[in-house]
């Protein structure tokens, strides 16, 4: 069969159209986010709220959020940005605020010990709406007030080459439920006090839930027809002990084959890279997207990430 070479063309996922702040280590509006929050115009009287982009990084800061705002964490290719105060911590106080998108550190204290507040990363002092985050656990929580801890409206994820739609709370590390119907959804909540639970809370870590724009990189277009494959080559060095993998929507595309081929003039050269190779058969039109991650096996930290959308026709 012929192979279809895919016509590949680069563009960016664009930020929503409204007006936003970014924080990141340079070039950004702000280089540390408490700085942006002292700057927010938001109120919980407000009719409008700000929204807060803080791109990839660690940020070790104690942070006051006061004000109605959208904190917003967006991966911009080295993962989830960090909170992670080195003393003190966050003490979310911001009536209605949302905070999404986030990786936050435990609490340094010991196990088997009640971190009360002094001890919590988070702490939640006013009604807010948190989801979508990586806790290391309940113990880096301390709710004062209600919270909801979940997404309030569906959202469309692709989870373990499944595409699927529905409320998205926290990802929980000491969370050891099930997950009957295997939509990455724990089939028990989390519950960290009578006010305050977590409903549908994530069995893996936010980063396998694939979101559109949830991470802002690179994409590239492929258009494709049925029954007809098309080849994604991607650069790799496998001696590294890292591997591409990817993940699909199996109802529009079957992965027909994956290998590695080294570059032909460096082939008795040890340790040098070459491509790894992966066929796709379009089984129906429609559009889908094909996401590739590039780690260790045993790590949780991506080195690389592609994302593909493609559009095929009859």
């Amino acid at each position: 069969m012929l192979i279809l070479f895919a016509l590949i063309i680069p563009f960016m996922l664009l930020p929503a159209s409204f007006a936003e702040t970014r924080v990141c280590s340079q070039g950004c509006d702000y280089s540390t986010v408490q700085s942006a929050l002292n700057a927010s115009s938001s109120s919980s009287s407000s009719s409008t709220q700000e929204s807060i982009i803080v791109e990839s990084g660690r940020y070790n800061e104690s942070l006051v959020i006061g004000k109605s705002v959208f904190l917003r964490g967006l991966d911009t290719g080295s993962g989830r940005p960090v909170l992670a105060p080195q003393s003190g911590r966050i003490i979310l106080a911001g009536y209605g605020a949302i905070l999404q998108g986030f990786v936050l550190a435990g609490p340094s204290v010991p196990d088997g010990q009640s971190p009360g507040v002094e001890g919590c990363t988070l702490e939640v002092v006013l009604p807010a709406n948190i989801y979508l985050n990586n806790f290391a656990g309940k113990r880096s929580v301390c709710p004062v007030d209600r919270a909801s801890w979940n997404s309030s409206d569906r959202i469309s994820y692709q989870y373990n080459s499944r595409v699927l739609r529905g409320r998205l709370g926290n990802y929980w590390a000491d969370y050891n439920e099930t997950d009957e119907n295997e939509d990455g959804i724990g089939d028990q909540p989390v519950i960290l006090n009578e006010r305050n639970i977590d409903y549908y809370p994530l069995m893996s870590p936010v980063e396998n839930y694939r979101i559109p724009e949830e991470k802002q990189i690179k994409a590239e277009l492929i258009a494709a027809r049925v029954n007809e494959p098309f080849t994604i080559s991607l650069h790799a060095n496998p001696t590294a002990g890292y591997e591409w993998n990817a993940d699909y929507d199996y109802v529009l595309l079957k992965q027909e084959s994956a290998g590695f081929e080294t570059a032909s003039s460096d082939a008795q050269l040890v340790g040098v890279g070459g491509s790894s190779v992966f066929v796709f058969l379009p089984l129906k039109p429609g559009k889908s997207t094909i996401y590739f991650v590039y780690k260790r096996p045993w790590e949780n930290i991506a080195a690389d990430t592609r994302v593909f959308h493609v559009e095929t026709s009859a």
